[in-house]
């Protein structure tokens, strides 16, 4: 979830209106991740002397809204003191973290007024229900990337799937996922299946299936100008990582002298070299 600017049906002490005057929100975050959690600690504070009257009274709270739109996530998490931590389970988030800080209603609030809210609010006063917005500071996020080991396992991103369509292709590749998926006709998907079983048959089928999407993948990256969307998707996290540590930087891709083939041969491990020696050494031991 992230907090846009809006009209709220009552006064709402936010960076984008001037509800309140000459009042703050910035609670600040500090992330750390750990082991098993990400752990969020928080210090949360207002200059609005109204609303800290309401969370000492506990008819209001300080609250961390925490969402992963690539798992799913979403939690909240509320607190009346100022300072407080708590932890998010590594396993529940990958990829941007949408954090939103807030302070919210606990219960119902009857006439509500305040003489920190702007003039034209003068003489008005507000009926609010519990959870009721009534200060929100600006939207931040972290990034839940895996340990880098994780990421380190490039075939790890790929999905090789048979393919439901009415009229299969061959081969099709879809990279609107978190992998990206190769959907192979359903005969060629069996054979794929039967000789993945054969070590030696392993880096053919990379050169076959893996490398021309790989090849596919960057060349759509290329060509790119928003690269925002794509930070969501773990396989695009893991190939600039990989790119990163030979020196190419996944945005420039336009501008790299590497051909997309050699890039994406090099970024699997060179599996045309290794295809030629495994079919040799299967050929020799067939004479």
């Amino acid at each position: 979830m992230q907090i846009k600017p809006r009209l709220y049906p009552h006064p709402v002490l936010a960076w984008f209106s001037d509800d309140y005057q000459n009042c703050v929100f910035n609670p600040e975050i500090v992330i750390e991740g750990k082991k098993e959690f990400f752990n969020v600690s928080m210090t949360c504070n207002t200059s609005s002397n109204s609303l800290k009257d309401l969370i000492q009274q506990k008819k209001a709270a300080y609250a961390v809204h925490v969402e992963c739109t690539s798992t799913r996530y979403r939690s909240l998490f509320i607190s009346f003191e100022d300072n407080f931590s708590f932890g998010i389970p590594v396993g529940n988030v990958d990829g941007r973290v949408d954090v939103c800080r807030l302070i919210l209603a606990q219960s119902e609030i009857h006439n509500y007024s305040s003489p920190e809210f702007h003039l034209d609010f003068e003489g008005r006063s507000f009926s609010l229900a519990p959870g009721d917005t009534l200060s929100v500071a600006e939207d931040l996020s972290f990034s839940a990337n895996k340990k880098d080991d994780e990421l380190a396992k490039l075939p790890s991103i790929f999905s090789i799937v048979r393919s439901s369509d009415v009229a299969p292709h061959s081969i099709d590749i879809d990279i609107s996922g978190q992998k990206i998926k190769v959907l192979l006709h359903p005969n060629l998907y069996q054979s794929f299946s039967y000789l993945n079983n054969d070590v030696l048959m392993r880096s053919t089928l990379s050169s076959q299936i893996l490398l021309p999407a790989l090849v596919f993948t960057l060349e759509k990256v290329a060509t790119q100008s928003d690269y925002s969307e794509l930070m969501d998707l773990r396989w695009y996290r893991v190939l600039a990582k990989k790119m990163k540590e030979i020196n190419i930087e996944i945005t420039g891709l336009n501008f790299s002298p590497e051909v997309s083939l050699v890039l994406a041969n090099k970024l699997l491990g060179d599996p045309i070299s290794n295809s030629l020696k495994d079919l040799e050494t299967i050929v020799v031991g067939e004479n």
